[in-house]
């Protein structure tokens, strides 16, 4: 269930590796699955050094600018029932569109996408 609406395994690891704010974040990849962090074993949790948080995509939306601006153009984020994008209603024109298995991967990739161009510090 967790699968469907949250990062996969691959996806969460670029977010930390890029310093995605993982503070808020309730569910980690246990066993390469995601899962609720109060429910895993207490008793394992400690022994584990670096645990991958996964994201729904509300905590990944929150984090995304609601308009960039590139070589002058505004671009303002459009959410649709699969793809999230940045769109210029003045030149018709999508900077970057993200389709994917579930909408936090697609949120996902375009945070990382604006973080390696350097759009958002």
């Amino acid at each position: 269930m967790l699968e469907k609406i949250c990062t996969d395994l691959e996806t969460s690891k670029k977010l930390k590796q890029l310093g995605f704010d993982d503070s808020e974040s309730e569910f980690v990849y246990w066993k390469d699955r995601p899962k609720y962090y109060h429910n895993l074993p207490f008793y394992e949790v400690d022994k584990i050094q670096d645990l991958i948080s996964c994201f729904i995509f509300e905590q990944i939306v929150n984090e995304l600018p609601q308009m960039i601006e590139i070589n002058n153009n505004i671009y303002h984020l459009m959410i649709s029932k699969n793809s999230i994008c940045y769109f210029s209603h003045s030149r018709l024109e999508i900077f970057i569109n993200y389709q994917e298995s579930n909408l936090s991967i697609s949120a996902a990739k375009l945070w990382i996408k604006l973080k390696e161009d350097k759009i958002i510090i």
